[in-house]
């Protein structure tokens, strides 16, 4: 071995092909991702029980990454923020269509993490898609809202 400028090393060749086939080999036995940008898809989870602040029970959910941010009481940009969403992953029971967010209209109903405001909604609302790192939207397999009939909230029971 001789130094070189810097203070780094040079091997001998046979130990400088040693390093290259075993880094090679280890590169080749470490299974790459199908693309470092594609989010993990959600996880549906068919026992999963909730009831929303309204009364309406809800049974099974999907288990997904999502970003913190803002719960908001209705499907729409302006509405009042009454809730956030601190913790990764998390549940989301239904999604609806509502006001464009950063390209996209739908919105999932969960419940945030921390009461802002209104607490009788116990933070019960809407957060946007562009949240939801999900492959694709709205998530495969999760239901609609039962009230997308043109009502932001579900009917109290």
């Amino acid at each position: 071995m001789s130094a070189l400028p810097g203070g780094f090393v040079r091997l001998p060749r046979r130990c400088a092909v040693a390093v290259a086939v075993t880094t090679a080999a280890l590169t080749l036995a470490v299974p790459a991702r199908a693309s470092a940008a594609e989010p993990p898809p959600c996880r549906a989870r068919p026992a999963e029980a909730h009831v929303d602040w309204t009364g309406r029970n809800f049974t099974g959910d999907f288990w997904c990454e999502l970003e913190p941010g803002w719960i908001r009481i209705q499907s729409r940009s302006t509405s009042a923020v009454i809730g956030r969403m601190e913790f990764s992953p998390g549940w989301l029971v239904c999604w609806k269509k509502g006001s464009d967010y950063l390209g996209d209209d739908r919105w999932y109903y969960t419940q945030g993490d921390r009461v802002l405001a209104s607490p009788a909604s116990k933070a019960w609302g809407y957060m946007p898609a562009v949240a939801v790192k999900a492959p694709k939207h709205p998530v495969a397999g999760m239901p609609e809202c039962p009230w997308t009939d043109g009502s932001s909230s579900p009917a109290p029971r």
